[in-house]
């Protein structure tokens, strides 16, 4: 617990030093968690270091270049165009290893590619949080809840400990987390509008942000792995950390191009 608990001190500070400065430094900092996520995700399915190597260097591109994420993603193809033509030399299928790839973009780099692009909306110094509040008060709150209440047992096959109370805790939070930001950090006016719109977000993004910790748990139990990795003690790999929080932002993102956030 002790480890746990130091490595959670040093990476908040970390994270709160690159959403501090944004421009350069966030994107460094996003560019190197996506480049140790896909090396955990590469290695829980013994994916060709090659593969690793440019999925890696696009993922550099994507997070720093400024071309439309529109011209991104062709370059994504570009990419997956490049594995099969070298892997048909090769003379032997891997159609597999391909598609993980493309998964990997889609469930890794392209959610922390927004992650940093919400430090550019206008509130974006404390809009890039939202993500962070949302994933860490829903996942205390299930804990808290589901070690006090919890009974009910409804993904005993994907994560045993996990219970219903603990989700129904979990959403409860995610409340909390979307009503600080609304009516705390942006300075919103009290209206029952925007109370309802809030509730609404804050159930919505908890649910998904609990599916996220529900998917990685199902990735990873497919390779009989406990974590995907061993980077940071006491919590594992960067993808078990970051697993909600990749779900959740492509969503607060959207959100926030809509004006609700």
């Amino acid at each position: 617990m002790k480890q746990r608990i130091i490595t959670a001190i040093w990476g908040i500070a970390l994270v709160a030093l690159a959403n501090f400065l944004g421009s350069i430094w966030l994107k460094i900092f996003g560019a190197l968690v996506a480049a140790v996520a896909l090396y955990e995700f590469f290695n829980l399915f013994r994916i060709e270091r090659y593969m690793l190597y440019l999925s890696i260097a696009l993922s550099f591109f994507v997070v720093f270049s400024n071309y439309s994420i529109n011209n991104k993603i062709l370059f994504l193809f570009v990419l997956l165009f490049l594995l099969a033509f070298i892997e048909s030399f090769k003379n032997r299928v891997a159609s597999q290893s391909i598609v993980y790839v493309l998964f990997s973009f889609i469930y890794i780099v392209f959610p922390i590619l927004f992650l940093v692009l919400l430090r550019e909306f206008e509130n974006g110094e404390k809009l890039i949080w939202v993500p962070y509040i949302v994933c860490w008060l829903s996942d205390t709150f299930a804990y808290f809840t589901g070690l006090a209440f919890g009974k009910r047992r409804i993904w005993t096959n994907i994560s045993p400990k996990k219970s219903l109370e603990g989700f129904l805790g979990a959403m409860v939070g995610g409340i909390f987390a979307v009503w600080f930001y609304q009516f705390g950090l942006s300075d919103k006016n009290f209206d029952l509008s925007t109370l309802f719109i809030s509730t609404v977000e804050g159930m919505m993004l908890s649910m998904v942000a609990h599916t996220g910790d529900l998917f990685a748990s199902m990735l990873k139990r497919q390779q009989q792995k406990k974590d995907f990795g061993s980077i940071l003690p006491g919590h594992g790999g960067v993808l078990d950390r970051f697993d909600s929080l990749i779900m959740v932002t492509p969503i607060i993102y959207f959100l926030a191009k809509f004006g609700l956030f």
